[in-house]
């Protein structure tokens, strides 16, 4: 039996439509979306409706994504995924934005995994023309992917440029020998050679013979390594940082003392203010306050 609404209730045209108790049993029995699909109208009046009325949402949005859900982020649209995953769209969305993840462009055509058996198998190029896609597009899967480029006409490797491999960060590697990181992580690894790393390093007792005979800076420069890491081994050795040397005060340089304020002559001289006053207080020549 139809319920009857009391004219009371009843809307009037252009004003939002009253809920009757039917309608409202179904608040919190299903999700959102399927009560607004059910009861023809929007999830936000369904929501704003159920939260007013204390009714809790009968699924629990916050239970762990699997990684088979993850993978089809950004693939493909939210309510796609929110379909195949039972999720709402704003779930979806959320997830999506928190992996930093951006909205898929529904221009895009989205990649079949037989599209995808072929990268890594042709060239770009021939990919693009199998696929009707653009090289760049086939490109930007490929990296996506993780796949570098087999197909690299980069020449052969030779014994001296192996040599480099593991004396120094891959990066920095690469840019010696005018190849691409990926390149030299994957020659080194296929050779079973440990990473060198800017930051971590098992220091040698010729290492650590200059720690303190140069400055850090260099140090680090010439063993490729961050200037913390030298920092730090050096304190941890109780070695005092190099100093660099002082400038030698000539005598046209003591003649100007007290001649004018000491932060005027430090400027003038290219010495710090501290090193003027500590020279001129040595000399027993009194401080000048003003020209």
């Amino acid at each position: 039996m139809k319920e009857r609404i009391p004219r009371s209730h009843r809307s009037l045209p252009g004003e939002p439509r009253e809920w009757t108790l039917t309608e409202m049993r179904l608040l919190g029995e299903k999700p959102d979306h399927e009560v607004a699909a059910a009861l023809k109208r929007s999830l936000s009046s369904v929501k704003t409706k159920r939260l007013r009325l204390g009714i809790s949402t009968p699924v629990k949005w916050n239970k762990r994504w699997p990684k088979s859900d993850l993978r089809l982020m950004g693939k493909l649209p939210d309510d796609q995924i929110a379909q195949l995953t039972g999720r709402p769209v704003s779930a979806v969305g959320d997830k999506r934005r928190q992996l930093g993840i951006p909205k898929p462009d529904p221009k895009l055509r989205a990649w079949s995994p037989s599209e995808d058996a072929l990268i890594g198998r042709f060239r770009d190029e021939e990919v693009a023309r199998r696929t009707g896609r653009t090289e760049s597009g086939v490109r930007n899967r490929r990296i996506f992917l993780g796949l570098g480029d087999f197909f690299d006409r980069s020449p052969d490797w030779t014994r001296r440029e192996e040599r480099w491999l593991g004396t120094a960060p891959d990066d920095e590697i690469a840019r010696r020998l005018g190849r691409t990181k990926l390149a030299v992580q994957m020659r080194r690894l296929k050779l079973g050679i440990p990473v060198r790393s800017r930051f971590r390093h098992s220091w040698s007792k010729r290492e650590d013979a200059l720690l303190g005979k140069i400055s850090d800076g260099a140090l680090a420069k010439r063993m490729v390594l961050s200037h913390t890491a030298v920092s730090d081994r050096r304190q941890k050795l109780g070695i005092t940082p190099v100093r660099p040397a002082s400038r030698l005060w000539t005598k046209s340089d003591d003649r100007l003392l007290g001649k004018m304020p000491d932060r005027v002559l430090a400027k003038r001289l290219g010495r710090t203010l501290v090193a003027v006053a500590i020279h001129r207080r040595a000399k027993g020549i009194p401080v000048v306050t003003t020209r």
